[in-house]
């Protein structure tokens, strides 16, 4: 028995002295052979950037591919495939430097020709790339966005230029946009006739697997060729310390909890506000919150028979209690805006803050004046999101209450987001994605709807207004025209905003590196399983 316990005593001697001795480079490395596993609640729509997208889609395809230039901590944009970037006197031509010693996930180089066919592939109608619309001449007058590029030149192996056709203080920002996502994709993503094939990118992990309904599975790109810089916001070093991700689709929020608490995932990126104070109580997981600039709203279809009428919408505007709605849906954890600009956003004024008082009386006075005879208004929701769904049980409640004959339309999320784009709706409750400059959330939302159903807001008027923001570099300009949105935003109603949320995240404490941002955007680089 002596003779066991030496023995015994030695090996666990050795061991401790193997580990001790192992030099930091290598305990780094033995940490970055691991899986890190995330949730997600519902599966992705594809794996070609920019075309058939939601959040999730986002959260993934951001770990494959990047774009020139992308959102720091800050919210400004700095370049990330790009090595630098210039801009020409006139703000027509900006230049970029491609880094040099870059590679696809097939081993091949990048150059400022790959960026090129990049971009020649997301200006083809037949790639049906959700922002093309932004950039293209003869749909110029046709939507709202304005910056129209005139030609893309690869003016050295690893230069390329772009020229406008006239100034725009929002061309870096749309280049930024990562719901779109611009991302430089390797040729053989496509096949001879242009069909999407695979992602194949130059993001610090690459596509391996996805079992749809199940998980989606990227594992560490061994090439990859991080920046200088530390790691910012969507930029600086993306460095894998993961040797694979596995995204679980858990749909039920339960599940996903029990999941975390059990230790089968590690990430619970989206926490629902009832589940955050038990989870905190538990010793082996860590919440994490933050303010966002995402935003949650009712939208109005105003070309609805009954809807068109302002006074009916200024009636529901009446007969809703946001502070009520933020109780029963967020636990109080999100900030009243109405306005398409972020309450934590420093362009946000008090004008932001008006808006139509919570009156049932006057709401009832309202439908009075607008002849409504109790006819059936409809409110599209989904259980997928639950604060879209809880939204719309408080919504339902309040607009009963002011004699409004109103009932909830229940669909899967895939047939909401069909049908948001299609502008087949009466009323919705829906969440718009964070976005950094709220030119763009405005120049979302307005638009004409019969050329692009999915524009909450045809107003000619609203129109002119957004066309001045974006050829202004003025800051004090840019916030007067701002709260001049706003005020006609009132008058017309085209949309209800309710509040912009705080987001929070769970994950086991044996996770480093992890945390959540206003953007909302989970970021998985720099992470380590410990």
């Amino acid at each position: 028995m002596r003779f066991q316990h030496t023995i015994k005593h030695f090996i666990r001697c050795t061991y401790i002295l193997f580990f001790l001795l192992i030099p930091v480079n290598e305990t780094i490395a033995d940490k970055s052979v691991s899986t890190l596993r995330v949730a997600l609640n519902s599966d992705i729509l594809s794996t070609n950037p920019g075309v058939r997208r939601d959040s999730n889609t986002d959260v993934v395809l951001n770990h494959i591919f990047e774009s020139l230039v992308a959102y720091k901590d800050d919210i400004s944009v700095g370049p990330l495939v790009a090595k630098n970037f210039s801009i020409s006197d006139d703000r027509t031509i900006y230049t970029f430097q491609i880094r040099q010693g870059l590679k696809f996930h097939n081993g091949e180089p990048v150059t400022a020709a790959d960026v090129k066919w990049s971009w020649d592939r997301y200006l083809r109608p037949e790639t049906n790339w959700k922002c093309r619309r932004w950039f293209v001449q003869n749909e110029k007058e046709e939507d709202n966005q304005g910056v129209v590029i005139k030609s893309i030149t690869v003016s050295g192996k690893y230069e390329i230029e772009f020229l406008l056709d006239s100034p725009n203080a929002i061309f870096l920002e749309l280049l930024a946009n990562f719901q779109c996502l611009p991302a430089v994709v390797h040729k053989s993503s496509v096949d001879s006739q242009g069909n999407w094939v695979k992602p194949i990118g130059t993001g610090p992990y690459k596509f391996k697997k996805w079992k749809r309904g199940e998980y989606i599975e990227l594992e560490k790109f061994a090439d990859y060729l991080p920046r200088n810089e530390p790691m910012d916001g969507l930029t600086g070093a993306r460095i894998a310390l993961t040797e694979k991700i596995k995204f679980q689709i858990l749909t039920d929020a339960a599940a996903t909890r029990a999941a975390l608490l059990s230790g089968s995932i590690d990430i619970f990126p989206y926490v629902p506000m009832h589940m955050v104070e038990e989870l905190e109580s538990q010793e082996n997981i860590r919440i994490q919150q933050t303010d966002t600039l995402g935003w949650s709203e009712l939208l109005i279809q105003t070309l609805d028979p009954i809807l068109r009428d302002v006074n009916i919408r200024k009636a529901i505007a009446h007969a809703i209690n946001r502070e009520e709605i933020i109780g029963f849906t967020t636990y109080g954890q999100a900030s009243i805006n109405s306005s398409g600009v972020p309450a934590a956003h420093p362009s946000h004024t008090v004008i932001h803050d008006k808006w139509y008082e919570f009156s049932p009386d006057k709401s009832r006075a309202l439908l009075k004046k607008a002849g409504y005879r109790g006819q059936l208004i409809k409110i599209q929701t989904n259980r997928k999101h639950p604060g879209m769904y809880n939204n719309a049980l408080v919504v339902q409640a309040m607009l009963q209450a002011v004699g409004i004959n109103c009932q909830l339309e229940l669909l899967d999320w895939a047939s909401q987001l069909n049908n948001y784009y299609s502008g087949d709706f009466q009323l919705m409750t829906f969440s718009f994605s964070a976005i950094a400059n709220p030119t763009l959330r405005y120049s979302k939302l307005i638009g004409l709807k019969d050329r692009r159903p999915n524009s909450q807001w045809d107003s000619r008027k609203a129109d002119d207004l957004i066309r001045k923001v974006r050829m202004n570099d003025n800051p004090e300009q840019i916030n007067q025209i701002y709260e001049d949105i706003h005020q006609l935003m009132i008058e017309e109603i085209p949309i209800i905003g309710l509040y912009n949320a705080r987001i929070s995240s769970g994950t086991t404490k044996n996770i480093s590196g992890f945390s959540p941002w206003p953007l909302e955007l989970v970021r998985l680089w720099g992470v380590s399983v410990d």
